[in-house]
């Protein structure tokens, strides 16, 4: 015996998929992503950079929060400025 439709039809179940994705995801347009991203890289070169320069005050920072990753970095920024506080 075939277990019970939940959907009317294919078109239902893709609307009811629609609803759950808005409440899921955030949908940004394609020029603020790209945008957002270039800052994201520009910020992760300006610290490897500072981190090859030695006896500055951006130095010690940076090279504490280098990281291969730009996700990895911006999580060390984070703690690091966050022990910066206390």
């Amino acid at each position: 015996m075939p277990r019970k439709r939940i959907y009317e039809s294919d078109a239902a179940r893709k609307a009811a998929q629609r609803e759950r994705d808005k409440v899921a995801f955030v949908q940004v347009p394609r020029s603020v992503h790209d945008a957002q991203s270039a800052r994201l890289e520009s910020l992760h070169c300006a610290v490897k950079d500072a981190a090859k320069r030695n006896g500055t005050p951006q130095s010690e920072a940076a090279k504490e929060c280098q990281a291969a990753s730009v996700e990895t970095m911006i999580e060390k920024l984070t703690a690091w400025f966050d022990c910066s506080r206390a």
